[in-house]
């Protein structure tokens, strides 16, 4: 019988988290670190907030944490990544590709000119990052006879939102891409994706402006998402049942069916 996810262990993983210092990324670092992972995480301008998330996690175990300052975008940054881990901690076992942005960008009010810019900026760090270091790690991973490679999606992906065109596309490419590296990767490494619903409040993720009770109003379960069932589901797919690749789970109180 597979563990269940509150017995899950993951004292033998060190995981590479982008965007590790803030909300769901953060989410994802604690609590794979109390599951006995070591935590790498980078971060781009949130310095404070990225030594606050270190601390914490070095609270969990000491030494267990490393926070890495990265322009993602910049290729040469984006495959040293993998060195400083190595040289940190000895090895890396997975990786969580959680860094993003998500910016309005409403038909009516956006010229060609801006919706280019916008789509670009979003293709660049929502999509192509996530495959050159998934090509870089998995590389590794591939030498390793073992490795993990959790992609970030959102359910705008299946269910785009209108004032939101390129991300809902950038997404739409990290399904794709999760479900075609499973393939490529497969037998040694396994490759998985959330989907988040609604887990933040738009004042904390430029979205919408709703208010709570509008937005859980939307979702089937009445409520919103936390970041903690992210990282439960993310840890789930770390060191759950070992057959499980190619899927994108979605965590959304089954808001893409209403």
């Amino acid at each position: 019988m597979p563990p269940l996810s509150h017995d899950i262990s993951l004292q033998d993983e060190v995981i590479l988290i982008t965007g590790g210092a803030v909300r769901l990324g953060k989410a994802i670092a604690l609590e794979c670190a109390r599951r006995g992972a070591k935590i790498a995480i980078t971060y781009n301008h949130s310095e404070e907030e990225a030594q606050q998330t270190v601390a914490e996690l070095n609270a969990i175990a000491p030494d267990g944490a490393l926070a890495l300052q990265a322009e993602l975008t910049d290729t040469k940054v984006l495959l040293e990544l993998s060195a400083k881990v190595l040289s940190h901690f000895g090895k890396v076992t997975a990786l969580v590709n959680n860094a993003a942005i998500f910016q309005r960008t409403p038909w009516e009010e956006t010229d060609i000119d801006a919706w280019e810019k916008a789509f670009d900026a979003h293709i660049a760090i929502n999509a192509k990052v996530p495959y050159w270091l998934a090509r870089h790690f998995g590389e590794i991973f591939l030498q390793q006879q073992h490795g993990n490679i959790i992609n970030i999606a959102d359910i705008h992906a299946w269910r785009p939102l209108k004032n939101y065109v390129p991300y809902c596309l950038s997404k739409a490419a990290v399904v794709s891409l999760t479900h075609s590296l499973a393939k490529a990767l497969a037998p040694q490494v396994r490759v998985n994706g959330i989907a988040p619903g609604t887990i933040l409040l738009p004042s904390q993720t430029q979205g919408e402006a709703d208010d709570e009770a509008t937005l859980c109003a939307r979702v089937p379960l009445q409520r919103l998402g936390t970041p903690e069932e992210i990282a439960q589901s993310a840890a789930f797919l770390i060191g759950g049942p070992q057959f499980i690749s190619g899927h994108i789970i979605s965590v959304d109180g089954a808001e893409q069916w209403r």
